[in-house]
């Protein structure tokens, strides 16, 4: 059996998208920025609006016409607001113009109500500004991104502080990498729980980072408490890696598991491994082990897969079968563009099996095995 695996990097929080994900215009009612989302809730209410001011009551009014799907008069009570000086009419209506809600996309258009609300120094606007000029889209600049969520961070949303630190942390340049240690830190620290797991990777093992790994797996304990299982996973394996300071093997046995019991497919890789050796706090279990390995097999992380061929290989917590172990010893070692990884492991593994079999039938399993997921056989 191979060792715990150290995971050595992360996958960031989507901070800016492509301009495809942005530009999609094929979805009836795409999300909302979120600070429009809050106010169409609210509005949900029906709260009178005698009372409200002109361009409150285009603003109501937009929100009911954008909840039952009317998007033409959203945008028209929407423009009429942003006259009146309401920023999130202008987000509003480039939102519903940038998406083509209401007909053909309008790019151009979009971004002259966006600008109108960046005036206003509205957050989500400046956020949309700013992926639009990532991708080159809507006339927009790539360096413009910087300024735009700079001026959104600058103006106390936390959520744009998250987004300028992972900007600033993508371009990896060294001479940027204490603000976007700053603006990180600011995020996390004022609660954004999506923030926490970026912090904690810019602290451990961002190029440019303190590389300090007792902040970082506090950080990734405290992702992990709330509720972000990836989180669990990293201050898991950091634990039991004695990474950082008063490192505690049996807590990161206890996370991984938590991290596995939420559904995270590698994690459940991480935790079958963990059972099939043993642990500190944690008796091996090779049934359960095999159970976490298979569900973490049929959710695709490779290191489950590897895992739950090899029980079956050695009938290791679970019934032996070489048929179904030569099929997953072959997935775990598909990459998405169909060809095979490099793991010494899995080959040798995949190898043996193969020996084990007869041509004929190794080779039909290898065409099983390559099936994906929704042509298998159940």
């Amino acid at each position: 059996m191979r060792g715990l695996l150290k995971l050595a990097g992360l996958t960031l929080a989507a901070a800016l998208t492509g301009a495809a994900g942005a530009l999609a215009a094929d979805e009836a009612a795409p999300a909302l920025p979120p600070s429009l989302a809050d106010l169409i809730e609210r509005d949900r209410s029906a709260d009178p609006v005698e009372d409200r001011s002109l361009t409150n009551t285009a603003m109501a009014s937009a929100s009911g016409a954008y909840m039952t799907g009317d998007y033409a008069m959203a945008l028209l009570h929407a423009e009429r607001a942003a006259a009146g000086g309401e920023a999130r009419g202008a987000t509003l209506a480039g939102h519903i113009l940038l998406h083509g809600l209401t007909g053909e996309a309008d790019e151009a258009g979009a971004v002259r109500w966006l600008r109108r609300a960046a005036e206003l120094n509205e957050p989500d606007a400046m956020i949309i500004l700013a992926r639009l000029a990532e991708a080159g889209a809507a006339g927009l600049a790539p360096w413009q991104a910087r300024d735009f969520l700079s001026r959104a961070a600058e103006g106390g949303d936390v959520r744009a502080a998250h987004e300028y630190g992972l900007y600033l942390l993508q371009r990896a340049d060294p001479g940027a990498a204490s603000t976007a240690m700053d603006w990180l830190r600011l995020a996390a620290e004022s609660g954004r729980e999506e923030a926490f797991v970026d912090y904690a990777y810019a602290l451990g093992e961002w190029a440019h980072g303190p590389h300090d790994l007792t902040a970082a797996r506090r950080w990734y304990e405290r992702a992990g408490e709330a509720g972000v299982p990836f989180g669990a996973l990293m201050a898991g394996t950091m634990h039991l890696n004695e990474e950082g300071e008063n490192a505690d093997p049996a807590r990161g046995a206890q996370l991984v598991r938590i991290a596995a019991e939420s559904g995270l497919a590698p994690a459940m890789g991480q935790y079958a491994l963990l059972l099939f050796q043993g642990a500190p706090g944690l008796p091996a279990d090779p049934v359960n082990a095999a159970h976490f390995a298979h569900e973490g097999a049929r959710r695709g992380d490779p290191e489950s897969q590897f895992l739950y061929a090899y029980a079956l290989a050695v009938g290791d917590g679970t019934a032996r079968d070489l048929e179904d172990a030569y099929v997953w010893a072959v997935r775990a070692g598909l990459t998405r563009d169909g060809e095979m990884a490099d793991d010494p492991d899995r080959q040798r593994l995949e190898a043996a099996l193969a020996n084990a079999l007869d041509a004929d039938t190794a080779e039909r399993l290898r065409v099983r095995a390559a099936l994906p997921p929704e042509n298998r056989p159940r």
